[in-house]
């Protein structure tokens, strides 16, 4: 069981939901918290987390360094990323003030996780 980590603001939010019953909610859930957390914030785990914006950010890396270390954290973090084929994609646009990331999550060629770095 996965607890429920929706916000309000978040597509499908449902505030009477504590816990997640479907694998592929509760994959989405394990991959969300793998993106949004960075290194260091996990006491004991200090290399959980994807550290996004400094990725995108500091001007070190490019889209496929960027989806490989997207694809490691998936891999060694989300237990049900065992049982389903997940991929990541990374796309970079133009943006008004700075360049935007896309990240494109597909599990099963199914489901489609969409993350942009602004």
């Amino acid at each position: 069981m996965e607890l429920y980590i929706k916000t309000i603001g978040d597509p499908n939010f449902d505030p009477l939901k504590v816990h997640s019953n479907g694998e592929i909610a509760q994959l989405i859930t394990q991959i969300e918290t793998v993106l949004f957390t960075n290194k260091r914030e996990v006491l004991g785990k200090p290399n959980f987390g994807c550290n996004l914006e400094d990725l995108v950010y500091s001007l070190n890396y490019n889209n496929y360094q960027i989806k490989e270390r997207v694809d490691q954290q998936i891999n060694a973090y989300c237990p049900l990323a065992k049982k389903y084929r997940v991929s990541a994609e990374v796309n970079f646009v133009k943006g008004t003030v700075r360049d935007i990331a896309y990240i494109d999550i597909t599990i099963d060629s199914k489901y489609l996780l969409q993350v942009y770095i602004n």
